[in-house]
């Protein structure tokens, strides 16, 4: 096994399988903590230190994880890559 082999095989496993599993996990876990202040009428969200109940804050709170927790999922889900190897 080359080296070039051995650094793309970590680099998918990193990829793939550690930073994709964390992105899902951490985003899941964000996005279900947001979900309450989003769904309540008098809901708020920590802007600069400052409670804030306008709905834009609220649901970009919501979103921005959500988008990390699918964006872990297509990670997980691509294939490995595996550049052209050269002599």
């Amino acid at each position: 096994m080359s080296l070039q082999s051995a650094y793309w095989r970590f680099f998918n496993f990193l990829v793939r399988r550690v930073v994709a599993v964390a992105f899902a996990a951490i985003g899941s876990i964000m996005t279900l903590v947001s979900l309450p202040s989003l769904l309540d009428p008098n809901g708020t969200v920590l802007v600069n230190g400052q409670p804030e109940h306008d709905l834009v804050y609220r649901f970009f709170a919501f979103l921005m994880p959500a988008i990390m927790a699918a964006l872990g999922v297509l990670m997980y889900r691509a294939p490995p890559f595996v550049p052209p190897v050269s002599k």
